[in-house]
């Protein structure tokens, strides 16, 4: 033990004069708990390997002291990190969750580094730095603009937070338990101190995360400043994004990351192809002497399709049967209303398990038609069944679409690969008796949702265009 201090010590003297604090701070960096890692079993994997070369989680069976964590009584701490040798690899946030009177770790992801420096002290001027850093990146994106997601978990080096700016209003979440129980309090001081937003938003929209944390889920919550009212951000093209910041029915940020399928969909309505409208779109056009009116059909997006109706097109918005159907449609409705659209949306109820049936005469009458489920694959555990949900709605949208119609498909589940979603939209689309081109694909939320270096192959927010056709 003894040993382990002097090292503490020794790392705080030859560190640069920026990263030294006081006497007090460092002694309280020096009385972290020790959280040590298993040896690797081979050279460039298992145990501590991974996170030497800079990678943000540690997975619970890479723990060997887990007992004497447990001892602390917290379900979470800040905790020095240090390999089988005794080298010290940095500081990471850790949970711990009781189950049966008996705390154990309780998810894959439980610890996260902070940073690879032990003479470091979390406190507000770290998240302040942190914050810092994250700004001036959105700044050197996007000049002037006040809206983007301002932080974005470890691509930010925030693990476990994400934080987006609307205007002078902050919407912030916490995907990690330990993030939200450790960090909360300063990290709110240092937005304040670095913004000086007029009110800052507690929001739960990543509902999945927070319960494998096992961590509460709760309706929004103004946390600093006075209630701001709705939300208002312009694009470029004029379109206006609404909504009630305190309400539930939207997911904060999903706005921002949705930029290129908004970018796609203007395209596809603009060179919408005459022969090509459903017949439906064809009487309305001829009977007014004008071209066909696209026929879109939004599954589950929360702005897509308002925007395509913004754009001219006649629109179509199915939602998930639910208690959060209703509150779901008035956020849609919100919107429309802001845009001057509302006669071109309409709204029908789908049950969480597709069904070809539902459809009914929508059956093949749709020129375009967006996919935008929820993360149906949210964990590794859950995978083999959100690849059976993601082939059967990608079956039932492209059954929606006429001859050589336009499906655009969004997936937010980050277990799934490309791999791995190419080939239920492969299954889907054949299942529905057709064939398909790839017009595009990415697999980025854009330049305000960083990721970190070592979770290159993390999918945020990954957007398919396929052309179909008849076998």
């Amino acid at each position: 033990m003894a040993l382990a201090m002097e090292q503490r010590w020794a790392r705080l003297l030859r560190a640069p004069s920026s990263c030294r604090r006081s006497a007090n701070e460092a002694a309280e960096a020096a009385h972290r708990p020790r959280l040590v890692m298993a040896p690797r079993t081979k050279r460039a994997k298992g145990g501590d390997a991974r996170v030497s070369r800079q990678m943000p989680w540690i997975f619970r069976n890479e723990v060997v002291n887990v007992p004497e964590l447990i001892q602390h009584g917290k379900t979470s701490l800040l905790v020095d990190v240090e390999n089988s040798e005794g080298r010290e690899l940095g500081v990471a946030m850790c949970t711990l969750a009781r189950s049966g009177g008996i705390n154990i770790l309780v998810r894959i992801k439980q610890g996260r580094m902070l940073t690879d420096n032990v003479a470091v002290h979390i406190d507000r001027s770290f998240l302040q730095g942190r914050l810092q850093r994250a700004l001036e990146h959105r700044r050197r994106c996007f000049g002037d603009a006040t809206s983007y997601r301002l932080v974005n978990a470890e691509g930010d080096l925030l693990p476990g937070v994400l934080c987006d700016r609307y205007g002078d209003t902050l919407c912030l979440q916490f995907t990690a338990l330990a993030a939200e129980e450790l960090l909360r309090e300063e990290l709110l001081a240092a937005l304040e101190d670095l913004l000086s937003p007029k009110a800052i938003i507690l929001r739960y929209d990543v509902r999945e995360d927070r319960q494998l944390e096992q961590a509460h889920v709760r309706p929004p919550e103004l946390a600093r400043g006075a209630s701001p009212g709705l939300l208002e951000v312009e694009t470029a093209s004029g379109f206006v994004f609404t909504a009630d910041p305190l309400e539930e029915g939207w997911t904060s940020g999903a706005f921002f990351a949705e930029r290129s399928l908004r970018k796609l969909l203007a395209e596809a309505l603009r060179s919408s192809p005459e022969g090509q409208s459903s017949a439906v779109g064809e009487r309305k056009g001829k009977a007014k002497g004008q071209p066909p009116v696209p026929q879109v059909l939004s599954l589950f997006g929360e702005s897509s399709g308002i925007f395509a109706a913004w754009k001219g097109a006649k629109v179509t918005c199915a939602l998930h049967k639910g208690e959060g159907e209703k509150v779901a449609r008035a956020a849609r409705e919100l919107l429309a209303r802001r845009n001057g659209c509302e006669e071109h949306v309409t709204y029908f109820s789908l049950g969480t398990e597709p069904r070809l049936d539902e459809l009914g005469t929508c059956r093949g009458t749709f020129d375009v038609v967006l996919l935008e489920p929820p993360a149906l694959a949210p964990s590794y555990g859950k995978l083999e069944e959100g690849e059976r949900l993601y082939t059967a709605w990608i079956a039932l949208a492209a059954a929606a679409c006429v001859p050589k119609g336009l499906l655009l498909v969004a997936c937010r589940s980050r277990t799934m690969s490309v791999v791995r979603l190419m080939r239920c939209i492969n299954m889907g689309v054949w299942s529905a008796g057709l064939r398909a081109r790839v017009v595009h694909r990415s697999a980025h939320a854009g330049l305000d949702s960083p990721i970190h270096f070592a979770l290159q192959d993390t999918n945020q927010f990954q957007l398919v265009a396929l052309r179909l056709a008849a076998l």
